[in-house]
């Protein structure tokens, strides 16, 4: 009877150890980074590896420095997604304005099915502010994240600050409707102001009055084409020239309907 015992004892035990090893197996989703309330930080320009576990999501963020604000772009670099639920095997990546990670604020989102670089429609991103990151993935997965600058300049809320009478070499990353980069400048009493430009590529210059880019001043739509020396004298809507002593608000934005980046050297002087 001690021998049955000790015998029955042994399956039992055989039995729950293998019932445990096969639940540990079919449970294993992989790990995902950070959270919602505590997300993982990266630093611009530094690779950072991570991982998303299936049907979870990863959270990131990162802050563009003080005098930083323009277009950012992230590169996914060594995409391997595994079990996947989905054919498309992809990985959906939503970049928001705020830590809440609420639909109201998120400023893009775009997907891809191996390693790319994504481009957030070009959007100009404030300097100092914290933007936050949700990766997605039909599966389980690992990669590389790096997050780096952008080819725009500026930002509404932190436009690039021109020098009366100083060339700035400055450039534009997008297309014909995504991409802008924004300038500001502060008037002397002089009333006409002329707009010098040695650029790449045609593009628009659009002049506001206002720091929210609203109220147009002066529009030179698709006549700031590629070339030497070429010249638009900024007046306002009475043909009367601009205000003295006041800062103007300066968009520029490129016309190709393919992306690309266009350079040029900007000069704003008062007109003699």
């Amino acid at each position: 009877m001690f021998y049955y015992l000790v015998f029955v004892l042994i399956l039992i035990i055989g039995a729950c150890s293998v019932e445990t090893e096969e639940t540990s197996t079919t449970s294993d989703y992989g790990t995902s980074d950070g959270s919602a309330s505590s997300p993982v930080e990266l630093t611009v320009g530094t690779a950072k590896e991570g991982s998303f576990a299936k049907y979870g999501n990863s959270y990131y963020k990162f802050t563009p420095a003080s005098t930083a604000a323009g277009s950012y772009k992230l590169a996914i670099g060594s995409l391997s997604i595994s079990d996947s639920w989905s054919s498309s095997s992809s990985v959906t990546t939503y970049l928001y304005s705020d830590s809440g990670y609420s639909s109201s604020n998120q400023l893009d989102s775009e997907s891809c099915l191996a390693s790319c670089t994504l481009y957030f429609d070009y959007e100009g991103l404030d300097a100092s502010k914290t933007y936050y990151l949700k990766i997605y993935g039909y599966g389980k997965g690992t990669y590389s994240l790096t997050m780096s600058q952008g080819g725009s300049e500026g930002s509404k809320n932190n436009p690039v600050e021109l020098t009366l009478g100083t060339a700035h070499s400055g450039k534009v990353e997008g297309t014909s409707y995504y991409g802008k980069s924004y300038y500001n400048f502060t008037t002397s009493p002089t009333d006409n102001y002329t707009l010098t430009m040695t650029n790449s590529d045609s593009m628009d210059c659009d002049l506001y009055s206002d720091s929210g880019f609203s109220t147009l001043v002066s529009s030179t739509h698709s006549k700031c084409t590629a070339g030497t020396n070429l010249s638009a004298t900024f007046k306002g809507s009475s043909g009367s020239g601009l205000s003295g002593s006041t800062t103007y608000y300066l968009r520029i934005e490129g016309q190709s309907s393919t992306a690309k980046t266009s350079t040029y050297n900007i000069r704003i002087a008062a007109t003699d």
